[in-house]
């Protein structure tokens, strides 16, 4: 620590920063296209600017400036690919990908962001940034002490008795392997995380030659990350041992360049002897070419492309490069990235996080439970965290200002016990914290319905919506990353505990108490700091009127669940199975042979090679056989029908017919899950199952409905907005014509129908009225000119009329999407009727698609958020009404804009005027929200 001066890699530990936080469908995903659709999910501003990369460097710079205190510090940066090297040899790092659009647009602004701070940077666009830290090092390593920071090992050859390199690694067991390798213990070192620092013994040792030599090794063996050949034929195991003999490439063709047979026999027989050397590689050093890289030639210039500069001219002294950050400037730049948990303490005394000042108290005393439950009554605001099974509690945490106490289910401290004690505290304290509100209200409830009825704190605040509404993109929250996002520093790992169950841990006493305690302190940290935020964003009401009450919404859906006839669902699948080999035969008669269907590279061959379909798209893997190709293809040819109704049937089958059945629970119900917190528009998803998506377009499809029932003495009640979105829509709008169409009652579909088809409204044929509604719902999603014409199977031309025609006769709804859309590119996000916040980052893409798709986003979720915001307040208005009057009823199933109960026969009435005057009332539209209610013996008679 101290007097020496560090040199970092910028472009290394960006780069590594930005891919240790990319959210995991990105890093899982194999395809390009499948990575771009997850970009969104990358961390980023309220602009849509992405900070993944320059986040996680700031905060591991201000560490190490905090902790190790260089005295000196620079960074260095590559500009291009294009540096000397390229005129060198062409191909110079020629295999590398495009570096993805989110993190190229990072490094401009990394820089940016430092050059504001005061921090000194390296850059050229000739050299490299290890060219310039190896001139750096040169320079000043008779002065002081040079440590070099990057996860590149081009950089072992410039290490020195006075410089080290501090090699990074992309986990920290990865480092944990080396120092247990050397018998050495990081914590006698001052050194960053995840970093092991290698000194000339430790580089002759790890890689058995000297670091001077790296260069001319990477010149026998070459270098695939920089597309450095080396010689092709030397493997890496025979240039270790070459060079060590040797030193350099030049010495070692000094000792075989003009060998006669003898020599060459000689100098075998020496490096079988001496070098170990079973297969000698002295025909391929050897070898000569007029048009291929190999030999004496490769060797030569593979170590000159790997041999790191170090005279290039530095002018500055050493006090130019003094550690100095402008504290003003950087929390500028903070603020101006929105990274409100980076902090600028590294000249201060170090502060212990919140984590680390925690005192721990296990309570496993019944008396001694009751005292510490009394004295935290008083608290106005606590933190409370169960840890269990999904089903099962094993303990419980509470965290109250610097104290954290846990509760472990053992002796007389019971489950019902440590409930009772959440539910005391949560009526007597002002506001209590926890990380999951959902399953809190499970284990408070005993998956009871009626608990949930008999439950209602205001005092309870969710953290994990609240962060989701702050950023609806990111897809999950746990309270490890709430942590690291909104408190002073991340939770503790607690790499003890990893890859054990939760039972498991239950017994590792410490650190499970600990770990426990640490996410009720998380919640109890972050809970104000976000409703701070929430309040700072005009999001304050959306989360306490409208997101927290739906929690409970839905808790008590999860716990109701859905009866399912376990025989009609047998039946089902059987005719799935019968329908399904009755389709398979056809089209092997139509093919003409037997082959996979589902197999896209089998299907493609049959359709396009064995019977010569046209239309058809070659790709790497084969023919295309997506639906989109295919359906073009359905109606002139009966095998492509027949393809596309076995998939859907297939699918029907495995997801429906089989995993429904899988999730049938004792009570012969299913109780699927509902999430909060997953789509960025605000409305509610179904998993395990999800119910939400059963294809209802062909008959087969909504047959599934008919297992669906209510249990006895109770009939389904179906509640549905009648073009919910589009009303929304007329509202928002203020278009004139459009409101008075919905005030009047007219039949809007056929209104469109007429105005944009210029045909009397009396004469719109069906055919028309299709289309026309077509079109309603497209221009709610932003759709294209292609689009539509896609959907309806006309001209590009023609839809591109239908558009314009449609925007002429509702002027105001052309505005208002134009409005959208102008707001989408100026702030960068969107906004509901109730103010919940869609951030459209795509809308700032170099990519035109990506772009486009962002106004897309921008003309839809102010509509469908809107829609998804009164389908939420509907649902806590008619559970209030249903417990207010005390009635049995209860919602089973939320589906976009329908709500199914199950209601007793006798409440059919009462409950079906309940529904349509709840729903109706949710908000105050300028045209009439509309209610269809059906009663049915089934959830397939509702419909």
């Amino acid at each position: 620590m101290g007097d020496y001066l560090l040199l970092i890699d910028g472009s290394s530990l960006l780069s590594t920063q930005y891919f240790g936080n990319l959210p995991r469908e990105i890093l899982y995903a194999k395809k390009q296209e499948e990575k771009e659709a997850w970009y969104h999910k990358i961390m980023m501003t309220s602009k849509g600017v992405y900070t993944n990369g320059i986040f996680g460097f700031l905060r591991y710079l201000f560490k190490i400036i905090k902790e190790q205190k260089p005295a000196y510090l620079a960074v260095a940066w590559d500009l291009t690919r294009d540096t000397f090297r390229r005129e060198l040899y062409a191909d110079y790092k020629g295999n590398r990908s495009e570096t993805p659009e989110p993190l190229r647009e990072q490094f401009a602004l990394c820089q940016e962001v430092l050059a504001n701070m005061g921090i000194c940077q390296l850059m050229d666009e000739h050299f490299e940034a290890d060219d310039l830290c190896g001139s750096m090092a040169k320079k000043f390593e008779s002065q002081l002490p040079v440590k070099i920071l990057t996860k590149d090992n081009d950089y072992l050859q410039l290490v020195t008795d006075n410089t080290t390199l501090w090699l990074m690694h992309s986990s920290a067991e990865k480092t944990q392997e080396i120092f247990d390798k050397y018998h050495m213990k990081k914590e006698d070192m001052a050194i960053p995380d995840r970093v092991f620092p290698f000194n000339p013994q430790l580089v002759k040792e790890e890689f058995g030659i000297e670091p001077c030599h790296v260069n001319s090794l990477k010149g026998l063996a070459g270098d695939k990350s920089d597309n450095i050949t080396g010689v092709p034929g030397v493997g890496a195991v025979s240039a270790v041992k070459l060079i060590k003999e040797y030193g350099t490439v030049e010495k070692l063709y000094e000792a075989i360049d003009n060998l006669d047979k003898a020599g060459e026999k000689a100098i075998k027989e020496y490096w079988k002897e001496k070098l170990d050397l079973k297969r000698s590689p002295l025909a391929y050093l050897l070898k000569e070419s007029d048009t291929e890289l190999v030999g004496k030639k490769a060797a030569f210039l593979s170590e000159k492309l790997a041999t790191i500069k170090t005279d290039i001219p530095i002018t500055e002294s050493l006090e130019h490069f003094r550690t100095h950050i402008d504290k003003a400037a950087a929390q500028k730049e903070l603020d101006r990235l929105e990274f409100h948990s980076v902090r600028l303490d590294f000249d201060e005394e170090e502060q212990p996080s919140v984590f680390e000042t925690l005192e721990l108290e296990r309570v496993e005393d019944m008396n001694e439970s009751f005292e510490v439950i009394r004295a935290l009554k008083k608290e106005k605001m606590l933190g409370l965290s169960f840890a269990g099974t999904k089903d099962n509690i094993v303990g419980m945490a509470v965290a109250a200002g610097t104290k954290g106490y846990y509760f472990p289910v053992i002796n007389f401290i019971t489950k019902d016990l440590l409930t009772g004690f959440a539910d005391e505290l949560a009526a007597s304290c002002k506001t209590m914290y926890v990380p999951d509100a959902k399953q809190f209200l499970h284990y408070m409830t005993d998956h009871k319905p009626q608990g949930v009825d008999a439950f209602y704190h205001q005092s309870l605040r969710d953290v994990s919506i609240g962060a989701y509404l702050l950023d609806p993109l990111t897809g999950s929250y746990p309270i490890e990353k709430i942590a690291g996002t909104y408190a002073s520093k991340e939770l503790p790992s607690y790499q003890d505990l990893f890859g054990k169950t939760v039972l498991e841990m239950a017994s590792m006493q410490p650190s499970f108490d600990a770990y426990v305690c640490h996410q009720a302190a998380a919640a109890l940290f972050c809970g104000p700091v976000i409703e701070k935020q929430l309040e700072e964003e005009d999001m304050s009401a959306l989360y306490k009127d409208i997101e927290m009450p739906v929690v409970f919404d839905l808790c008590r859906m999860e716990q109701t669940g859905i009866a399912v006839q376990k025989e009609a669902l047998k039946s089902y699948g059987e005719d799935l199975t019968g329908e399904i080999e009755s389709l398979q035969s056809q089209i092997y008669a139509l093919a003409g042979k037997e082959f996979n269907i589902l197999s896209p590279k089998q299907l493609g061959e049959v359709l396009f090679e064995d019977l010569k379909l046209p239309g058809a798209k070659k790709t790497k893997s084969g023919y295309s056989t997506a639906a989109e190709v295919l359906e073009k293809l359905s109606t002139d040819y009966p095998i492509v029908e027949k393809v596309l109704s076995y998939r859907q049937l297939t699918k029907l089958k495995s997801t429906y017919a089989e995993g429904l059945a899988s999730c049938i629970a004792q009570d012969g119900r299913i109780h699927g899950t509902f999430n909060q917190t997953i789509t960025a528009t605000g409305r509610i998803s179904s998993t395990e199952p999800n119910l939400q998506n059963i294809p209802v377009r062909m008959e087969l499809g909504r047959a599934i409905r008919k297992v669906f029932v209510p249990k006895d003495g109770c009939v389904f009640i179906d509640a549905d907005y009648s073009q919910i979105e589009l009303r929304v829509l007329a509202h928002m709008s203020g278009d004139e014509r459009l409101i008075e169409a919905y005030r009047s009652a007219q039949d809007i579909h056929a209104l469109t129908a007429s105005q944009v088809f210029h045909v009397p409204l009396e004469e719109v044929t069906p055919q028309l009225r299709r289309n026309a509604k077509a079109v309603n719902f497209g221009i709610v999603y932003g759709i294209s000119a292609f689009g539509l014409s896609e959907d309806l199977s006309i001209s590009r031309k023609e839809a591109m009329e239908y558009i314009e025609h449609y925007f002429n006769a509702y002027p105001g709804i052309k505005a208002f999407l134009d409005r959208m859309v102008e707001q989408g590119h100026t702030d960068e996000y969107v906004t509901t009727m109730f103010g919940r916040r869609r951030p459209i980052p795509e809308i700032k893409s170099s990519n035109y698609m990506q772009r486009q798709f962002g106004e897309r986003i921008a003309m839809n979720s102010p509509i469908q958020g809107t829609a998804a915001d009164i389908m939420k307040i509907a649902m806590t208005k008619v559970n209030k009404r249903l417990k207010e009057e005390k009635l049995q009823s209860r919602i089973v199933l939320q589906v976009h804009d329908e709500l199914l109960l199950e209601v007793p026969t006798a409440e059919c009435e009462a409950v079906k005027t309940l529904l349509v005057e709840q729903m109706q009332s949710a908000a105050n539209l300028r045209v009439p929200l509309e209610v269809s209610v059906s009663v049915g013996n089934s959830w397939y008679e509702t419909k």
